[in-house]
């Protein structure tokens, strides 16, 4: 901000001071016109805000097993499994098989609702080093914690299926966030869990990968 500094009025010789000269409408439209700009410029700011920053979330954490309470929901991992394939049962009672080059993580995952049933978007899984993992869609959205709405008064239970690379698996923490904003909602809330792989339990898991987890069959 540029502030102006105004001199003073020169005395006169009588020891009077001189008439103000008649720019107080002049410095009234300075002032409005700084306030103008000031405003263009928070409005340029919002224009220029990146992706990431317009979809930016209010986080809460905790670690497998603890329950982690949002604003609007409450999520836990109740277990986490490494697996080679993914097996699930359609209601035609057709097995469909989905596999992979790295390993699929399947994460237990129970949720309720704080005061509005609600439904989350796109699990994601965020890696040690930044790297983020949208869940597969080699396992069809009905088998996942992405089907049922998040209700108030009792837990939904599903599971969140990503397939990665095995060297993501160190650090990884899985990440819920609803679908929709509420209105009014500046910015959505999410849960970010750590799913306790170090690299050693990286390794045991991995090595000890199931050839097949079964998924549940759809309801």
């Amino acid at each position: 901000m540029t502030s102006t500094v105004t001199p003073a009025r020169p005395e006169t010789a009588s020891g009077r001071r001189a008439p103000a000269a008649p720019g107080r409408w002049r410095r009234a439209g300075v002032l409005a016109a700084g306030a103008a700009l000031a405003v263009a410029a928070v409005a340029l700011q919002t224009i220029g805000l990146d992706q990431e920053e317009r979809t930016a979330h209010l986080t809460w954490t905790g670690g497998v097993g603890e329950q982690v309470s949002a604003s609007r929901f409450s999520a836990r991992v109740k277990a986490v499994h490494v697996a080679r394939a993914v097996e699930s049962t359609g209601p035609d009672g057709k097995v469909e098989k989905a596999t992979t080059s790295g390993v699929f993580v399947i994460a237990e995952v129970e949720a309720t609702a704080n005061r509005e049933p609600q439904k989350f978007g796109t699990p994601t899984l965020l890696t040690g080093d930044g790297k983020r993992y949208a869940a597969t869609d080699k396992v069809d959205a009905s088998h996942t914690i992405t089907n049922p709405f998040i209700q108030v008064g009792w837990w939904a239970e599903s599971v969140a299926v990503f397939e990665v690379p095995a060297a993501a698996l160190p650090g990884s923490r899985l990440v819920l966030a609803p679908r929709n904003g509420f209105i009014g909602e500046a910015l959505l809330p999410e849960v970010e869990i750590d799913l306790g792989f170090d690299e050693a339990t990286a390794g045991r898991l991995t090595s000890n990968a199931k050839d097949v987890y079964q998924l549940a069959s759809k309801k």
